[in-house]
């Protein structure tokens, strides 16, 4: 048995840059919504939804 260390990088690369990118997101609706914007808020929030459905349909799919 042998490990494919390209492709565990690659898992975790990838891993870490979606993590990151819907912590973002969710602190980025929390102010808009502190500050009485709800526009932007909602935008947020539906991009966080959008990136974790994504990642569960790679999953199930």
């Amino acid at each position: 048995m042998t490990i494919k260390w390209d492709a565990l990088l690659q898992v975790f690369g990838a891993t870490l840059l979606v993590t990151l990118l819907v912590v973002t997101l969710f602190v980025l609706g929390i102010r808009a919504l502190s500050s009485d914007k709800k526009g932007p808020a909602v935008a947020s929030f539906a991009g966080c939804v959008a990136v974790v459905l994504y990642g569960l349909s790679l999953i199930i799919l």
